[in-house]
């Protein structure tokens, strides 16, 4: 006799991220250059911060990217000041930029500590296959990164990634 499968709820309680490394990530923290949905030049200088920067990969017509869009302003509360957050798109070419511009100004309306840059560049060199994904990193070492599932999710991972920075490296314990 065979067991029934769990209800769909159920499974969906019982998932997690994928990892995207065994051990520690691979991924070498790197600036990001690109443009705000208005076309104005945008840059992070990612290998010169002395804060932790995290990176949020998510596109104007991702689904699972709009919790994100949504609650990046959550999101940044819960890590503190003392971790720049950031979210990237695609290119202008390659992203609808009227939209990222609408979700932009929405997220600005709530907080205006987010920077939203379009650059595929940071896709190629974070690795990032497609959104949701992020990536933290404090200059030139990622300390986390993986697919984004859930504003609360993400978060536990950033802080446990940062808990284990020394205390005068990790913004949680200053």
């Amino acid at each position: 006799m065979t067991d029934n499968p769990p209800a769909p709820p159920e499974i969906l309680r019982r998932l997690r991220p994928i990892p995207t490394y065994l051990d520690h990530p691979a991924t070498v923290g790197c600036n990001i250059a690109g443009v705000d949905p208005a076309g104005n030049q945008r840059a992070i200088s990612v290998l010169t911060s002395e804060q932790p920067v995290l990176l949020l990969f998510l596109s104007s017509d991702c689904l699972g990217c709009l919790d994100f869009w949504e609650g990046a302003g959550a999101l940044s509360d819960l890590l503190g000041p003392g971790v720049r957050v950031a979210i990237m798109t695609r290119d202008p070419d390659k992203e609808d930029a009227v939209a990222v511009g609408e979700l932009a100004n929405r997220l600005h309306g709530r907080t205006s500590n987010i920077d939203v840059i379009m650059s595929s560049g940071a896709f190629d060199d974070y690795g990032v296959a497609g959104p949701p994904f992020y990536a933290l990193a404090l200059g030139a070492e990622v300390r986390t990164e993986g697919v984004a599932w859930g504003v609360t999710e993400t978060a536990k991972f950033i802080q446990d990634a940062l808990a284990g920075l020394p205390p005068d490296q990790n913004p949680q314990s200053q």
